[in-house]
């Protein structure tokens, strides 16, 4: 009877999940099992009029309970934004105007070259 007790809230299933996103927020942790049966059990005036489904989608990526984790820290945003280095691209841009100034240069001294043999 005891054991039952205890494994009872671990074994939450989609109602759960739909009662908890019934006010346009869902404030515990589930698992994708127990989102998929929420999407499953939703009802069709609840998938056309109500943001319940809406909720259930973002609470996927935000709130998933992951084991040993608190809720929702799993998917945060980082506090700084993360530096960007364009040197790779710079160094793409300058090889291809160099490629472009060798043929010029190459094509411009074969046209010279040809130029001068049939003036001769």
């Amino acid at each position: 009877m005891v054991l039952l007790g205890v494994t009872a809230p671990a074994l939450g299933d989609g109602r759960d999940v739909l009662a908890d996103a019934h006010d346009g927020r869902i404030d515990q942790c589930y698992t994708r099992a127990e989102f998929r049966d929420a999407l499953d059990l939703a009802r069709d005036d609840q998938r056309l009029y109500s943001t319940a489904i809406d909720t259930i989608r973002e609470a996927t990526i935000s709130n998933v309970a992951v084991p040993g984790q608190p809720c929702g820290s799993g998917r945060t945003v980082p506090g700084e934004p993360v530096p960007v280095s364009s040197s790779g691209a710079s160094t793409l841009w300058g090889g291809a105007a160099l490629i472009v100034v060798a043929g010029a240069v190459g094509a411009g001294a074969l046209a010279r070259r040809r130029r001068a043999a049939d003036a001769s």
